[in-house]
C-alpha cells in the first residue's frame, strides 16, 4: 500500500515538474533543474526536461527559417474568394430565402387585418 501511495505522490510531482518545464521554455525562460529537488533527482524529468528543450530549440529554428512567398500568391487568393463568395448564393439559397420572405410577408398581412379588425370591432 505505501509503494502504490509512493509511486501516486511520484507521478503527481513528475507531472506538475514537466508542466512548469513545458511552460518555462515555452515562455523563453530557463528551467532551473538546480533549484527543483525533484528534477535534479527524477531521471524521467530530466530526460523530459532535454527533450522539451530539443523541441523549443527546434521549433524557434523553424520560426527563423524564411519561406518563399510564390509570386502569384495574392491572385490565387483573391480568385479562390471570388469563386467562394459565388457558391454561397447559388439559385436554390435564393430561393429559399425568398420564400421565407414571401411567408413572412403573408403572417404579418394576417395578423396586421386581425388587430385593425379588432380595433374596428371595438370602435362600434
Amino acid at each position: 500500500m505505501k509503494d502504490i501511495f509512493s509511486n501516486f505522490k511520484t507521478n503527481i510531482l513528475c507531472k506538475r515538474t514537466r508542466n512548469k518545464m513545458l511552460s518555462s521554455y515555452l515562455s523563453n525562460q530557463y528551467f532551473g533543474f538546480d533549484n527543483n529537488a525533484h528534477a535534479s533527482s527524477c531521471i524521467k524529468c530530466q530526460v523530459s526536461g532535454k527533450r522539451y528543450k530539443a523541441f523549443k530549440e527546434e521549433l524557434d529554428n523553424e520560426f527563423k527559417k524564411e519561406v518563399e512567398v510564390p509570386t502569384d500568391f495574392a491572385s490565387k487568393v483573391m480568385s479562390s474568394l471570388d469563386k467562394k463568395v459565388k457558391t454561397t448564393t447559388s439559385k436554390s439559397t435564393k430561393i429559399i430565402l425568398l420564400t421565407l420572405l414571401g411567408i413572412l410577408s403573408i403572417i404579418f398581412l394576417i395578423f396586421g387585418r386581425k388587430r385593425s379588425s379588432s380595433k374596428l370591432e371595438k370602435e362600434q
